[in-house]
């Protein structure tokens, strides 16, 4: 009964360092998602919280890939130290990510706070500052939107707030950003006389705060996840070293 037993543990650790390896890819997949956006996020966003979370589980992806396969060779071949080192590792892991996946989740309730504020200061800062502005364009191109309200109006046009608090545009040139225009044939009368038809009239920071939360859902998700997975992983590691020479 005793062998039986432990053999049963032996093989439950193999399953779980299989769903660890598989899941440290799924980590690593998700934190190149995020940091692939990084280009418009960081300038807009107020906030470098939800980079560092990504790049959090980046490094503990790989990691967990690498300590999987540690896991399944001491199950398999019931290497004692081998159990122990990544027991060890493994938890320094489970910390770290879990540390990822709280920061995707503390960064949700942030957004709001102070996205907007940050958007609304680098409206001014649009054809002035070449990140801002690259910023700008790939989040208007990306979300079909254009501008931000200052206030809770939302009879105000978005696409407005460009005329309204950047010099660069004015009534009698161009009224809105070429990246604010639905396609390349109508720029012309889209940035002279922006409308509906020509213009995109949804605010870009409705589009990108809902962008971000649902990235951040993912991340902490999948973060929280994997960290629970581990913690099997710890316990059986845990059984079958005290079990070892029994």
């Amino acid at each position: 009964m005793f062998d039986g037993c432990r053999k049963a543990i032996r093989y439950a650790m193999f399953t779980a360092n299989l769903l660890i390896l598989f899941g440290g890819f799924v980590v690593f997949a998700i934190g190149i998602w995020t940091l692939a956006d990084k280009s418009f996020m960081e300038r807009l966003l107020g906030s470098n919280l939800y980079v560092s979370s990504g790049a959090i589980l980046i490094a503990t992806g790989l990691i967990a890939v690498i300590i999987a396969f540690l896991g399944c060779m001491g199950a398999l071949k019931e290497i004692k130290c081998m159990l122990l080192t990544f027991f060890i590792i493994l938890l320094m892991i489970f910390i770290t990510m879990l540390v990822g996946g709280i920061l995707g989740f503390v960064f949700r309730n942030e957004v709001e706070e102070h996205m907007h504020t940050q958007m609304l200061k680098t409206v001014k800062q649009y054809m002035n500052d070449t990140p801002v502005t690259e910023a700008w364009d790939a989040v208007q191109t990306k979300f079909e939107c254009c501008g931000i309200r200052p206030g809770g109006d939302t009879s105000y046009l978005p696409y407005k707030i460009w005329m309204d608090m950047n010099q660069n545009f004015r009534m009698k040139g161009p009224q809105v950003p070429s990246s604010c225009c639905k396609s390349k044939t109508v720029v012309l009368q889209c940035q002279r006389n922006p409308s509906p038809e020509t213009t995109w009239t949804s605010e870009c920071y409705e589009k990108l705060k809902a962008f971000v939360k649902d990235h951040a859902n993912v991340m902490g998700g999948v973060g929280v996840g994997i960290a629970c997975v581990m913690i099997l992983g710890m316990i059986l590691s845990c059984a079958l070293f005290l079990m070892i020479g029994i």
